[in-house]
């Protein structure tokens, strides 16, 4: 795969899809546009239901004017819960 398009893919799956990320195309013909030019054969399911659910979420914030980067919101969880998994495995060691 495109290293671009992963990130793209990333991007608008699990942060956000501004008008200056989609080049202002609705979040599903861009989606399809990445999907053409490099098709993505098979995602993890946990994967694609976050990222489902965080286009659902984020549609409502635009539709009530309050557009949020959900990676921004999700990093201090992410970063904990790493941390507690990196000490789980030193321990184990």
């Amino acid at each position: 795969m495109n290293g671009d398009n992963i990130y793209l893919y990333a991007k608008v799956g699990y942060d956000q899809d501004s008008h200056k990320l989609t080049g202002g195309q609705h979040i599903q013909l861009f989606m399809e546009a990445l999907q053409s030019k490099d098709p993505m054969y098979e995602l993890p399911k946990d994967w694609l239901m976050v990222s489902r659910t965080s286009i659902m979420l984020r549609g409502l914030a635009h539709a009530l004017k309050q557009s949020r980067s959900v990676a921004t919101i999700w990093r201090p969880i992410a970063e904990r819960e790493l941390t507690k998994i990196s000490n789980q495995s030193k321990q184990q060691k």
